[in-house]
C-alpha cells in the first residue's frame, strides 16, 4: 500500500448494485461479483455514468451486531436510472475523503488495515463509521473501494474513507 494518503473532495454519486450482509469470512464479497448471477453478469442493466469505474461499498447494517456489514458491488448511476430488480441504491455523498491506494486486489486486506491505523493517528479527522451520540452514520456515508475503469485485479484500486472534522 502506498504510504501517501490523499485528502480529496469526491461525490456525490448515486450508486446502484447488488448487496449482501456478511463478515466475508468465506469470500462472500468476491462471490457477489463473480457468481453465475453476480454483479459482473448484471452490471450492464444499470444506466451508469461512464469513466468512473465501479464501487465496493461498505456500510454498517442496521441492527446487525455480529461484526457483519453490508457490502454493495455497484456502479455510479445516472440520476434518473431505474433500479433493476434484485438491486439496491446507495448514496455516496459529496464530501472530504481520505484515499488509500491498494497495489492490487490481493492487497486489499492490508490496505483496509492501514486505513484504521491512519485514522487512529489522525485525530483531526473522524470517520462516519464511529459511534456517536446519534449512532454510526456510515449508512449515508459509506467507506468504499473504487475500482478504476479497466481494473483487472492486478492493477491499483483505491479505498475511500469519508471524513468529518475531529473534535
Amino acid at each position: 500500500m502506498s504510504e501517501d494518503v490523499k485528502i480529496v473532495e469526491f461525490g456525490p454519486y448515486r450508486a446502484i448494485g447488488m448487496g449482501c450482509v456478511a463478515k466475508n469470512e468465506h469470500g462472500e464479497f468476491a462471490d457477489l461479483w463473480m457468481r453465475e448471477s453476480g454483479f459482473l453478469k448484471r452490471m450492464h442493466e444499470i444506466d451508469a455514468l461512464p469513466g468512473i469505474g465501479s464501487f465496493g461499498l461498505c456500510r454498517c447494517a442496521p441492527g446487525v451486531t455480529d461484526g457483519s456489514f453490508e457490502y454493495i458491488a455497484a456502479l455510479p448511476a445516472k440520476p434518473d436510472a431505474p433500479v433493476p430488480e434484485g438491486m439496491v441504491e446507495a448514496p455516496i455523498p459529496a464530501g472530504t475523503y481520505a484515499v488509500f491506494t491498494a497495489p492490487s486486489l490481493a492487497e486489499i486486506p492490508q490496505t483496509w488495515s492501514a486505513t484504521q491505523a491512519w485514522m487512529a493517528s489522525h485525530p483531526e479527522w473522524k470517520s462516519y463509521c464511529e459511534p456517536t451520540d446519534t449512532g454510526c452514520d456510515c449508512i449515508d456515508h459509506p467507506n468504499f473501494e473504487l475500482y478504476p475503469p479497466g481494473f483487472n485485479g492486478e492493477n491499483e484500486l483505491f479505498i475511500y474513507i469519508p471524513l468529518r472534522k475531529g473534535l
